[in-house]
């Protein structure tokens, strides 16, 4: 029985993987190399807006892979990210009111953060320096 479970659990999650769709839902990224239109050298844009949401940094919204937009507003362009993509923090940023020309540690127990906007206290965007 444990055998026949194990192959079941692993034909559900290839199937489960195999129907996800790409990050923008319609095109269809193709592996033909000789039509692929590639955007590896392109630069994300942050931020960017996705289904009426801003984001300031790759996202997992609708894939299991990190991804940006190279638009402001996402018109279908986008590539995966690397880790050179993710976004740069922003100095300087406003946090409880306060100008911050560096990376704090208020407001947290893990260590040093900072804004990937110039207004955290109305974005909320950051990251941990």
């Amino acid at each position: 029985m444990a055998p026949w479970l194990g192959l079941f659990l692993i034909w559900a999650g290839v199937s489960v993987i195999l129907q996800l769709h790409p990050v923008n839902g319609d095109d269809e990224l193709t592996r033909d190399k000789s039509s692929e239109v590639s955007h590896e050298d392109e630069e994300c844009v942050f931020p960017f807006t996705y289904k009426d949401k801003r984001h300031f940094d790759c996202t997992f919204h609708g894939s299991i892979f990190p991804w940006c937009s190279l638009d402001a507003d996402y018109v279908g362009r986008w590539k995966f990210c690397s880790e050179s993509d993710h976004a740069n923090c922003v100095f300087p940023f406003i946090f409880g009111g306060k100008k911050h020309e560096t990376c704090t540690k208020i407001g947290s127990i893990f260590g040093a953060w900072c804004s990937l906007s110039p207004n955290y206290d109305q974005d909320g965007a950051w990251k941990y320096c």
